[in-house]
């Protein structure tokens, strides 16, 4: 679609959403498509005036409904910074709606504004009052979910709070029918050309994507391919339940996190792509993949696979596997585990020079 398109599209559904009532809304809800429910809210397909609307509804607890609390981007329940990692073996509570609003508004903002075209459109958002919604299936035995997260009483809060709270965020998306997931596991089914220029974008998109996010100070956290869009051409970058920003209302220790964690999400997408090879190309189970990467980290050329391919394998193995040890520990050890970020060096895209020692790589595994 084109961007004249895509704005026309965009004002068009923007405005008629901002002209229903909360009784309207909830009608046109009510009869769209139910398209799955997780630990970040329910999702629908609408279809408003003609433009597809993606519609993801996040719990939003009594404690930010505070008037004084209204919109704000402050950390209100107090949760650790650890639970930004998207990588627990049971998933993390998210810090708010407030925050995601935020980051969809700025996000939304860039792309009207030509900055960066690869995020979804926000075209409107509500607050709805209900009769309240079930914990998501990870967060359903409370006590055992607290405990993985550390056994704080804050992050009890949070998800007491979700399971109380008696209102959503909704919001109105842009639809892009393709999550980067599904559609890169077509091209890499094909093989050959298509798979070589399916990889290419990616990987280009990807090192486009994240530098225009972290250097605007937004970290997404979360950037697995089922949480990234597209449309064949580029990708845009979706789920903000994760995301924090330097924008946000930090307090001290948030603001050093933030500053600690700028290569975060370039590792963790190379990361991913890596292992989603592994198992896209060679079908690898978790100790065969591991072994995978170790040998690419070490300069083993991957076989059977378009000479392209095998040098974007060699070129993240090294990060690929620091970050896998990483995450192992922080999985199976402590939420806690220091991040290897400051070890693991700058990510090695095409033209960079990469500063790993391959020597050293996941050595802490």
């Amino acid at each position: 679609m084109s961007r004249d398109a895509r704005l026309a599209a965009h004002g068009a559904a923007s405005t008629a959403l901002a002209l229903r009532s909360d009784r309207g809304l909830r009608e046109l809800l009510d009869a769209g498509t139910p398209l799955g429910a997780g630990i970040g809210g329910r999702t629908v397909l609408l279809d408003v005036e003609g433009v597809p609307v993606f519609v993801k509804q996040v719990r939003l607890t009594d404690l930010e409904r505070r008037p004084e609390h209204a919109r704000s981007t402050a950390n209100l329940f107090g949760l650790p910074a650890y639970c930004h990692y998207g990588i627990g073996a049971i998933g993390s509570t998210g810090f708010g709606a407030w925050r995601e609003l935020a980051a969809h508004t700025m996000t939304t903002d860039w792309v009207v504004a030509g900055a960066y075209e690869g995020f979804p459109l926000m075209h409107h958002w509500r607050v709805l009052t209900d009769s309240g919604a079930p914990l998501p299936e990870e967060l359903a035995d409370v006590d055992r979910a607290v405990a993985y997260w550390g056994g704080g009483s804050a992050v009890r809060g949070r998800i007491e709070g979700l399971r109380d709270s008696t209102a959503s965020l909704v919001l109105f998306l842009e639809y892009i029918p393709d999550n980067l997931h599904d559609w890169l596991d077509v091209r890499i089914g094909a093989g050959g050309d298509a798979a070589e220029r399916a990889c290419a974008m990616v990987e280009d998109e990807l090192r486009a994507g994240i530098a225009f996010m972290n250097a605007h100070g937004l970290l997404h956290f979360d950037a697995h391919f089922q949480n990234i869009l597209t449309d064949g051409h580029r990708l845009y970058f979706a789920d903000y339940g994760l995301a924090i920003s330097s924008r946000f209302d930090l307090s001290r220790d948030e603001a050093a996190f933030v500053g600690e964690h700028g290569a975060y999400d370039e590792c963790y997408a190379v990361n991913h792509l890596v292992n989603w090879l592994a198992v896209a190309l060679y079908g690898h189970p978790p100790a065969d993949r591991r072994a995978f990467v170790d040998a690419c980290a070490q300069g083993t050329p991957p076989e059977g696979v378009p000479a392209s391919i095998a040098a974007l394998l060699l070129r993240h193995a090294p990060v690929a596997a620091a970050m896998g040890g990483y995450y192992r520990a922080f999985q199976r050890e402590s939420r806690t585990v220091p991040h290897p970020l400051g070890t693991i060096g700058p990510v090695a895209w095409p033209g960079a020079t990469n500063s790993v020692d391959n020597s050293a790589a996941g050595k802490d595994r």
